[in-house]
This record gives structure tokens, C-alpha cells and sequence, in this order.
């Protein structure tokens, strides 16, 4: 009785081996294309907040601090850099992907950032500690009045209009204006060098 070469443990372990080589084939595919979208989307993200913090720190360069002098408003109302630094969430995807220069030119772009956001934290802080204390010494003064006088309510107007009109500056120390400024020496602009445009390659 003669064998078809169908039935034969060789054609079933070939065909075992090309199951299998495609099965792997498909997974190697799918991780492949997974990895390639994790880096798009990673690439994407970081090219947001680098734009994001230059367009923050260029307003607080310009606004912010005036021949080394803290300007208040600006700084209170100033963004913060950055809520969330991508760069540690997604550098890891970056190594090997782009030249060593430009990772380390990215890499001291956002350790820059950072300094200069600490300082600009310590700031917005003092000025916030300044308001709330006006506020506080506002209250003192107006319910006063009203414990002192049967009639309070021309006192509290003149002593609203009194707070209003009168500016008080903050107490910031002066190393945090002296801290600012150095930190902002430091920076560069990322997006007009070849770090921004290698890593906008893999959008």
C-alpha cells in the first residue's frame, strides 16, 4: 500500500513549521507596528509640550522679569511650564531612535525647563502668600467696624477703596529673581534646531 505524500509525518511537521513561522511572523508584525504607533504617538506628545514650554518661558523672559526686576501680574498670571514632564514618561522610546546629540540637546531642554519652573513656583507662591495676607488684614479691618460702630458701612466702603488703591509689593527674596534669571540664561529655543526637527520626522 503505497503512502501519499499528504499523509506523511513529514509534510505534517512542514506543516507544523509554517504554522508556526506564521504565527510568529504576524506577532513580530502587530509588535512591530505597535512599537512604530508608540512612537508616533510618543514623538507627537513631546512635540506639543516643547512648543508649549517655549511659548511659557518666552512669555515669562519678555513679561515676567524686566532688567532683573520680577514684574508681579505677569508672574502670577503667567502659565506654568508644564503640568507633567512627557519627556520622563516617553525619552525611553527615543534612545536608539535619534542621534546621541539630539537626545541630549532634548535631554537639557527639559532639565532647563525644570529650573526655571521651580523658581517660577517659588514665586507664584510669594505672591499668593502676599495676596492672602492683604486679604486677611482686609477682613481684620472691615469686621472691626462693624464690632466698633453702629453704623459701619461708610467705614467699610472707605476701607475697600483704601485696599484697592493702595498696591503693597510682594515679598519675594531676592534670590528667587537672581534664580529665575539664571535659569532663564540657560535656555535655547529646541524647536529651531535639528533635536526638533529629527524627532518631527517620526510624527
Amino acid at each position: 500500500m503505497e503512502h501519499s505524500f499528504w499523509n506523511t509525518n513529514l509534510f505534517q511537521t512542514i506543516t507544523m513549521i509554517a504554522s508556526v513561522l506564521t504565527t510568529i511572523g504576524i506577532a513580530l508584525c502587530k509588535y512591530h507596528n505597535h512599537k512604530k504607533k508608540e512612537l508616533k504617538n510618543a514623538t507627537t506628545i513631546l512635540l506639543l509640550q516643547i512648543d508649549n514650554i517655549e511659548r511659557n518661558i518666552e512669555y515669562i523672559m519678555s513679561e515676567g522679569i524686566i532688567n532683573g526686576v520680577l514684574q508681579e501680574a505677569p508672574m502670577h498670571y503667567s502659565t506654568i511650564i508644564y503640568d507633567e514632564n512627557q519627556w520622563n514618561k516617553y525619552s525611553h522610546l527615543i534612545v536608539g531612535v535619534i542621534t546621541q546629540e539630539n537626545y541630549e540637546k532634548i535631554d537639557t531642554f527639559f532639565k532647563v525647563a525644570y529650573r526655571i519652573r521651580e523658581q517660577q513656583i517659588y514665586i507664584k507662591q510669594k505672591i499668593q502668600q502676599s495676596i492672602d495676607s492683604k486679604v486677611w488684614h482686609y477682613y481684620n479691618a472691615v469686621y472691626t467696624q462693624v464690632g466698633n460702630n453702629d453704623n459701619p458701612i461708610q467705614n467699610i466702603k472707605t476701607i475697600h477703596q483704601r485696599y484697592n488703591n493702595t498696591s503693597v509689593p510682594s515679598f519675594i527674596q531676592l534670590e528667587f529673581a537672581i534664580g529665575l534669571e539664571k535659569a532663564l540664561k540657560q535656555y535655547y529655543r529646541l524647536s529651531d534646531g535639528n533635536a526638533y526637527k529629527e524627532l518631527k520626522k517620526f510624527k
